[in-house]
């Protein structure tokens, strides 16, 4: 059966997206020795080893930062990586060398139904009894913190935070002379403001399947607000029901008005992406990454700003995860694993590979490199988020919503029925069959 999530159903894991590019910088924090949760304490090595999936210039940035543990700690690091290799294929990998005669002492994963498996199968490391003794708890971001832990324990320190909202072009809406929407139904404005001065409202695109779905799960959080829409991703209401098909029929509405560009359903996200770079899309619905690309593109910065897309709900979340660093069960060397964890938290470290997507509470960004970032880092500690539902659900389940968004978009399916399809998928998964 899955596993449960706690922490009034906040205690989602979740996370994919591009890791952004930082600053270098080092700080110092003490750590002591610690031991595994409910073990006793482990044997360790001075030379670990660490999987991620990090791109070359960002796991060099790690590497530069596991160099200065290396000169506090004496304990050497080897970061493997698998880049852009996505979560089926890096979990795939993950679990063989999980299973293999010499597993990674550490690494990085993303959470929700991707890491529900490792938990379940006792691959992780319960890491209460670190949390403890390192005071990991007093330093992390609430919403990170929960969304490291499975029924009620921890299993992973948060490592980096995402949240997804409105990137949008400045020069844009004021041509359109459409204002920042703090409601739904000024959102809506806003988007017919945008199509009828000539310009794409929301850039996004069909291919894979994750991109345009940060729309209606914006529009299922409009429709159902907080509760529901957590109920429903655990799989804890039917889907069967009005404000799944409010939105499945809000989500058929923009696509008939236009409101997203003609044929997105095959346009890859890079390319949607670039609409906004270009001005001929107004926003995207993505998240901290995305200033990078403005940066490298060299266009004005004044150009572009951000905003949380309005829901109505009197609790305002944003979609997002948090990717976490996780033990290994199989290591021999957990208590300097956890001793390289606790220095991946100090505030040089953070700014070292985190950057902008810190977890870790006041740590600020460099606000003339990525002055956007700097809003959603606040607005990352004002706001909770929603587990995007990519991450939410186990792959066969979000293959499944993917294809009933393709189908509703061309009009194969009403809104009823791609809540049943829904509902179907959910209990399939929710009955062990996925």
């Amino acid at each position: 059966m899955p596993i449960a999530r706690s922490l009034s159903r906040r205690g989602f894991l979740g996370g994919t997206g591009s890791v952004a590019l930082a600053a270098t910088g080092l700080g110092s924090l003490t750590a002591c020795a610690g031991t595994g949760g409910g073990g006793a304490a482990s044997a360790s090595s001075d030379k670990l080893s660490m999987f991620t999936y990090f791109d070359d210039d960002n796991a060099k940035l790690l590497n530069s930062a596991l160099s200065d543990f290396k000169k506090k700690e004496g304990i050497t690091v080897k970061q493997s990586t698998l880049p852009g290799s996505g979560a089926a294929l890096f979990t795939d990998k993950l679990r063989t060398q999980l299973l293999g005669s010499t597993p990674p002492d550490a690494f990085m994963l993303w959470g929700g139904q991707i890491a529900a498996p490792f938990v379940e199968s006792g691959q992780l490391v319960a890491l209460d009894d670190y949390y403890t003794k390192y005071k990991w708890a007093d330093e992390l971001n609430p919403s990170a913190l929960g969304d490291m832990t499975f029924d009620g324990k921890k299993y992973g320190v948060p490592a980096q935070v995402a949240n997804v909202g409105a990137w949008y072009r400045t020069d844009l809406f004021e041509k359109a002379g459409a204002e920042v929407p703090k409601t739904y139904a000024e959102l809506e404005k806003a988007c017919a403001a945008l199509k009828a001065s000539g310009v794409v409202p929301l850039a996004t695109a069909g291919v894979y399947g994750w991109d345009v779905m940060r729309l209606f799960e914006y529009l299922l959080e409009t429709t159902a607000g907080p509760d529901l829409h957590d109920k429903l991703l655990l799989g804890e209401a039917s889907w069967k029901n009005s404000a799944v098909y409010d939105a499945f029929g809000l989500f058929k509405k923009w696509v008939d008005k236009k409101w997203v560009p003609d044929g997105f359903l095959g346009i890859k996200p890079d390319d949607a992406d670039n609409y906004l770079l270009k001005g001929t899309g107004a926003f995207l619905i993505t998240g901290q990454w995305e200033e990078v690309a403005i940066n490298a593109s060299g266009k004005d910065k004044s150009l572009f700003d951000v905003f949380v897309l309005p829901t109505d709900q009197s609790k305002l979340r944003m979609s997002g995860w948090t990717e976490g660093f996780f033990i290994a069960e199989a290591s021999p060397n957990k208590d300097n694993t956890a001793k390289l964890y606790d220095f991946l938290l100090t505030p040089g470290a953070q700014r070292t590979f985190a950057s902008f997507r810190t977890p870790v509470n006041g740590i600020t960004a460099d606000a003339k490199t990525f002055p956007l970032n700097t809003k959603w880092l606040e607005y990352g500690k004002k706001y909770e988020h929603y587990t995007i539902q990519d991450q939410a659900f186990p792959k066969d389940v979000a293959d499944s919503y993917f294809e009933i968004q393709s189908d509703i978009a061309q009009g194969k399916a009403s809104a009823r029925e791609a809540g049943a399809r829904m509902q179907d998928a959910v209990s399939t998964w929710k009955k062990g069959g996925s």
